[in-house]
């Protein structure tokens, strides 16, 4: 009977263990996820800030790039991927 009460307690102190290190890991997770979430705030707000101050760019806009001495012209939409 003793050999399953020590079995009884090293198994309630394993689930402890397991139940502690998850709840860890767990707020590693959120701590994370929170960090990213302010992350993709600052990133759209940076987005909207510029498309905001870039009213008046137009994807017809015409471009000129020197490209190794030779001046090449391109409409603005087909260098960017979002308008404006």
């Amino acid at each position: 009977m003793e050999e399953l009460s020590i079995a009884d307690h090293r198994l309630k102190t394993a689930l402890d263990n397991r139940d502690r290190d998850l709840e860890a890991q767990m707020a590693k997770f959120d701590n994370k996820q929170n960090s990213l979430k302010e992350r993709l705030d600052e990133i759209n707000k940076k987005k909207l800030d510029t498309t905001e101050a870039n009213l008046d760019v137009m994807g017809d806009d015409l471009v000129e790039i020197n490209a190794g001495g030779k001046i090449i012209a391109a409409k603005r939409s087909t260098l960017t991927q979002l308008k404006g």
